[in-house]
This record gives C-alpha cells, sequence and structure tokens, in this order.
C-alpha cells in the first residue's frame, strides 16, 4: 500500500546500492533513456543555470562550478560554455566514463558528495540534479555545498521528489478506487512502487533500488520547507523552493501544446501552497 516508509539504512548501504544499480543502467544504456533527457526537460534546466549565471553573476562568466553526483553528465553538458571550469564528482565510474570531455573545460573526481577533495571557497556553483534522493542524509551534502561556495555563491538542486505529492498518491492508492487515470497510476507506480518496476523491467533487485534512493524510498522525498530551513540553519543566506512538473504535465505538453501546459502551471502556481501535493518535484536554490 502506499503509506510513507519508515526504515533507516547504513550509509555505506546506499553507497554500494548506488554503485550497483547505476553502474548497470550506465552500461545497459537504460540510464540515458531517463525521462529527464527528454529535449523539453533539458531546455528547462538550460535556461534556469543560465537565469542563475547571469542574475547572480552579471557580466561575468563563473569561474568554477562543482556538479555533485554528476552522472553521465546531464548538467555538466547543459553548463560547460556557462562557466570558465567544470568540474564533477560521483561514486560511479561507469558513469562518469560517458561524460563528453572534449569541450576541454571538465575535469572528473571519484568521490562522495559529503567530503569532497576541495578546498574552502573553491567555487562560485555548485550543482545538485536528481541526485539528493540517493543519500542517507541530505544535510551533509548542504554543509559541503556551504563550505566549498564562496560569499554569494549559488547552489542548485532539481529534479527533488515532492513528499507531499508523493503523500498524495499512497492517500489515493489506499483509497482502494480501483481502476485509476493512466497518469495517477503510473505516478503511483513510479513514486511508490519503484523497485518493483527496476526488478520487472530491467532485473535490478528491487530492494537494492530501493536502497540507492533512501530519500525517495524510505522518507518518500523531501519536505520544502524543512529543506530550506535546515538550509538557513547551516548558514546560506537565502533559500528558495519552487514546485515543478505537475501530475499530467507532459501528457498535456504531448497531447495539448506547452501553452496549455503553461496555463495550468501558471494557476496551480497562483494558488500555492494549496496546490503543493499536485507537484512531482522541487527544485531549490540556495545562496551562501
Amino acid at each position: 500500500m502506499g503509506l510513507p516508509m519508515q526504515k533507516k539504512i547504513e550509509r555505506q548501504v546506499a553507497i554500494e546500492a548506488n554503485i550497483q544499480v547505476h553502474s548497470a543502467l550506465a552500461n545497459s544504456g537504460e540510464y540515458n533513456k531517463s525521462p529527464h533527457f527528454l529535449p523539453e526537460n533539458q531546455a528547462k534546466v538550460r535556461k534556469v543555470l543560465q537565469v542563475l549565471c547571469t542574475e547572480h553573476f552579471p557580466g561575468l562568466k563563473p569561474e568554477k562550478l562543482l556538479d555533485l553526483g554528476c552522472g553521465t553528465g546531464f548538467i555538466i553538458n547543459l553548463a560547460h560554455d556557462l562557466v570558465k571550469v567544470v568540474h564533477g564528482v560521483d561514486i560511479t565510474e561507469a558513469m562518469m566514463s560517458q561524460i563528453d570531455l572534449s569541450p576541454g573545460n571538465i575535469e572528473l573526481f571519484k568521490s562522495t558528495a559529503e567530503s569532497t577533495p576541495f578546498d574552502d571557497e573553491s567555487y562560485q556553483m555548485v550543482t545538485a540534479y536528481s541526485f539528493l534522493d540517493h543519500l542517507v542524509s541530505y544535510e551533509a551534502v548542504l554543509e559541503e555545498a556551504y563550505r566549498l561556495l564562496v560569499s554569494n555563491g549559488v547552489f542548485y538542486s532539481d529534479l527533488n521528489p515532492n513528499m507531499h505529492f508523493s503523500r498524495r498518491m499512497g492517500t489515493i492508492e489506499n483509497l482502494g478506487l480501483g481502476k485509476l487515470p493512466e497518469v495517477v497510476a503510473r505516478e503511483i507506480r513510479g513514486m511508490l512502487h519503484n523497485g518493483e518496476y527496476y526488478q520487472e523491467n530491467f532485473g535490478i533487485d528491487s530492494e537494492t533500488l530501493e536502497n540507492a534512493e533512501p530519500i525517495k524510498s524510505f522518507a518518500r522525498g523531501f519536505d520544502p520547507f524543512e529543506f530550506t530551513e535546515t538550509a538557513r540553519r547551516i548558514g546560506f543566506s537565502h533559500a528558495e523552493f519552487h514546485p515543478d512538473w505537475f501530475l499530467g504535465q507532459a501528457r498535456v505538453v504531448h497531447n495539448q501544446s506547452e501553452k496549455a501546459a503553461n496555463t495550468v502551471d501558471d494557476y496551480l502556481r497562483s494558488i500555492f501552497p494549496a496546490s503543493i501535493d499536485l507537484f512531482k518535484y522541487l527544485r531549490f536554490v540556495l545562496i551562501k
């Protein structure tokens, strides 16, 4: 059923599960087929990165960007021409081996995100895309990002599962209403039964998959109010969140139009926070 799971695992268990799962997905080519690689999402993230660079570093190209949990280079590919130097860290060599280094300003490091080998105040920007839910706890990573950023530096994280959305999906599942609209049923499978899906479709053990996504699997995602409060407590001078990807947004874009999707999105944002549980993901922007 869809009730939130309360389970804690050791950090090393999560690390080993992440290496196993993401090595398998990278080697099979399945990782780069993830929905966030679709052109419309890449364009969306590229725009966010451009805005962050121009608003916080007007007239300047930021010196250095660090991408935590860089994977196969999703953020690196979108940001390498916006900054002078890009560093990426990950623990899965099979993923980093697929990153295109041809731009010439990219350097990769095998490291955990909680304890990187870099000096204090080394970066103007630190990013973490579709990564924080792979941690046992995100607080240590925020502390590391704070250490690494220069004064007024920017931390940007996106595609973070929204706890309120997951809980809404769990409530609907527990109502036992029978056949649900496919868009709802798909989100219930993805948010609440991801381990089963990966075992059936990719042969990855369901428990291993869940251990590779502890915050998504066991905490059911992020509470944006708690996250931003934690960031402020660590020392960030500014912390904001933006809900993203409302329920069925991709279907509206593909079956109707991007304009129709924007109309729905604008309305849901106009009634926020009443609509908080209708957005699947959360974007965080923190300023040191």
